[in-house]
């Protein structure tokens, strides 16, 4: 009989730890405190001069409440910052999360970018860390730098006027900068002028320019012979394969050549001459 009652005894426990309810409560129990760091965007394209902003959530169960330690490892060079989502003018470096034995959650924004020199166009990883104590949240963000192309023309000497001599060779120069984060490729020249006027750019093209690079063009502006004196407008343009420069408006005053104006005052003095002589020539009858 005693060994009996010892039998049903064992078959009853044998049947507790396989009834499927009891397995099941078994899994769910918490393991112990967690922290995720999850986001809806892990991956955000701009071009170079634009900041890239990314909104993470931060979430904690726990026993009890913890401060997380912030840290970021942006590329080299780029600016971070780390604030609540709604407070983005508050820089934070670290966040207390309360007790709960479910998650809850917080939001972040880390914004970061490259305001010194533009990086090359590709995907740049930022990594978030929240750790307190031995307990360390991780996530992985990507910025994709888009090429942003761009060039501008101005005058060398930052003057946009110019005293030029009819019928002579007259140099201005212009220089032509990569202000964007991409080459510029097949840059032109060209200018409208008045009607018989000569103007050459003594390099045709440029094949390609650098980011941050620049390079100076002298423009030979050679006026008609005959052209009056006065003020006169001639426009510049640059123009590359991506890109386009403002034009360079430059006001042109020609001076006609000296030769003209001893011209004009042996003219005036042989027609002077000539009066006088026809009134002494009649003066006299």
């Amino acid at each position: 009989m005693k060994y009996v009652s010892m039998a049903v005894l064992l078959v009853m426990a044998v049947s507790l730890f396989c009834i499927p309810g009891a397995a099941l409560a078994a899994d769910i129990t918490p393991a112990g405190d967690a922290i995720t760091l999850s986001t809806t965007y892990p991956k955000i394209e701009a071009t170079a001069q634009s900041p890239f902003q990314f909104s993470v959530e931060m979430s904690y169960k726990g026993a009890a409440d913890r401060v997380f330690d912030l840290k970021a490892t942006p590329p080299q060079g780029w600016n971070l910052t780390i604030t609540p989502l709604y407070e983005t003018t508050k820089m934070i470096s670290s966040i207390t999360m309360e007790a709960s034995d479910t998650f809850k959650s917080q939001s972040l924004q880390i914004t970061t970018g490259n305001f010194y020199s533009p990086p090359e166009p590709g995907e740049y990883v930022i990594t978030l860390e929240a750790t307190s104590g031995d307990l360390t949240g991780k996530i992985d963000l990507t910025a994709k730098v888009t090429a942003r192309y761009g060039i501008t023309a101005a005058p060398a000497d930052s003057i946009y006027s110019m005293t030029a001599k009819s019928g002579k060779d007259n140099i201005y120069s212009i220089t032509v900068a990569n202000d964007g984060s991409a080459p510029v490729e097949n840059i032109g020249f060209t200018a409208d002028k008045t009607q018989g006027w000569e103007i050459t750019f003594t390099t045709t093209e440029i094949a390609a320019l650098e980011p941050g690079a620049s390079k100076t063009v002298d423009v030979n502006i050679k006026p008609a012979a005959k052209t009056v004196s006065g003020d006169y407008m001639v426009n510049i343009w640059v123009s590359g394969k991506q890109a386009t420069a403002d034009k360079i408006a430059v006001r042109v005053t020609v001076e006609t050549s000296s030769i003209w104006g001893w011209v004009g005052v042996i003219i005036i003095v042989l027609v002077v001459m000539g009066l006088v002589t026809v009134f002494v020539r009649f003066g006299r009858r």
